[in-house]
């Protein structure tokens, strides 16, 4: 049998093999978003959740903490104001299998608890964060960590706008809850709280009737955690960003976005997506863990983006993709092998045909399942994303905050 030489079979392959980050370029032109509502203003909106027909946003009006559910029309269905007799605001969001929604955030006090004093750290958060950022990136729309609201509070509220319950815990230090998920009757919270050191992340579950359970803490001083999926073998991984070490591992930049694997409320893995010199961080994941979050580094922003799947070896990355940005990527699932990425451009993209913003604009883009770009969206309107998400039948949507307050657009991509 005649043997093709090994150098020669080196040079094939080579030549033919397309690494993931740069799989095959498809030209795709930008299709408008159309805007569907207008929020009041007033209403500071901390994010949304798409599910359906409708769109359920969250977020805080005076001193109470509101949801409201808006459908494909932009008609408003209800709104319910969350008020538990204190100061409060709702910073997360999930829902149930039977359709019920599930709001999550700080209160001052609530009836029966009293929380205890709170230890304030020896710098605020903004300085911190001035520490940490010296390239002033804009990681992700912030909400301020009030030294007063050290109970996290979960608010049940049915499809049709009725409040169902209101389940509370006591942190007894300030506390910020940033995602939440809902499965098979437990609720799991993910977000900050703060010691006499710093910041520390924390992971607490409940069942259906408000029982907390003792919470995971996460890092000593510098740790945030943003973000969660929970994984069909029962564990979770949870995203943000460090700097400090973490499970064994250390610090590589200046600050690490950080994935951190959880089984049975213990962890099992950390791993750090670190650049020299750079402030990472990761700030949302999808349900198949498609990362999103930035890097700065020497004055540079980018919005990064992250494919990663669980083996043998733990949470790996197998495909990632970075652009020059304003702030963070936000990810989305779109189906089983489709996923969308939007975030504030300032550059050109590959494969987008005339798409070279002067400033920042926001622009969402569409990846198949061989992670070529299907489908752009943006209207001249949007230039700062607070959150995205998709259904079959609301297509994409995006909440922005703009010039003129905080808009929901949309668009059908089928």
């Amino acid at each position: 049998m005649k043997r093709t030489p090994l150098l020669l079979l080196v040079i094939f392959a080579l030549l033919f093999y397309v690494a993931p980050a740069h799989a095959a370029l498809k030209s795709v032109s930008v299709t408008p978003l159309a805007q569907l509502a207008v929020i009041p203003t007033g209403d500071d909106v901390a994010g949304m959740l798409v599910a359906g027909k409708f769109i359920y946003i969250y977020g805080t009006s005076g001193s109470n903490a509101f949801v409201r559910s808006i459908d494909g029309q932009g008609v408003v269905n209800w709104t319910l104001s969350l008020d538990t007799g204190a100061d409060e605001i709702s910073t997360a969001v999930t829902r149930d299998t039977a359709g019920n929604i599930w709001v999550f955030g700080s209160a001052s006090k609530t009836s029966g608890v009293s929380p205890t004093p709170s230890q304030t750290p020896s710098a605020s958060a903004s300085t911190m964060t001035s520490l940490l950022n010296p390239d002033g990136v804009v990681l992700d729309p912030e909400v301020a960590l009030r030294n007063d609201l050290n109970t996290l509070v979960a608010w049940k509220v049915s499809p049709t706008g009725v409040l169902l319950s209101t389940f509370t815990t006591d942190f007894g230090q300030p506390v910020l809850a940033r995602a939440a998920v809902e499965s098979l009757g437990t609720v799991s919270v993910v977000g900050l709280t703060t010691t006499t050191m710093g910041s520390v992340g924390f992971f607490v579950q409940s069942d259906a009737i408000g029982n907390f359970a003792k919470p995971l803490f996460i890092g000593k001083a510098d740790t945030d955690i943003n973000s969660l999926a929970k994984r069909s073998d029962g564990s979770f991984v949870l995203a943000g960003a460090s700097s400090e070490v973490l499970g064994g591992k250390s610090l590589k930049g200046v600050r690490d976005g950080v994935i951190v694997r959880i089984v049975k409320n213990k962890i099992v893995s950390v791993v750090r997506s670190s650049n020299i010199k750079a402030t990472r961080s990761w700030q949302n994941t999808s349900n198949s863990l498609f990362f999103g979050g930035s890097a700065a580094a020497s004055g540079k922003n980018e919005a990064v983006a992250t494919k990663f799947a669980v083996n043998a070896n733990g949470v790996v990355p197998t495909w990632t993709v970075r652009f020059p940005a304003q702030g963070p990527a936000i990810t989305t699932d779109v189906s089983a092998t489709s996923h969308a990425m939007t975030f504030s451009s300032i550059s050109a993209i590959p494969g987008v045909v005339g798409w070279k913003p002067s400033k920042g604009q926001t622009v969402t883009l569409i990846y198949d399942a061989k992670w070529a770009v299907k489908g752009a969206y943006s209207s001249l309107l949007l230039s700062n994303p607070i959150d995205a998400g998709f259904s079959n039948d609301l297509g994409l949507v995006v909440l922005e905050s703009g010039a003129f307050g905080v808009s929901i657009f949309h668009a059908l991509t089928r």
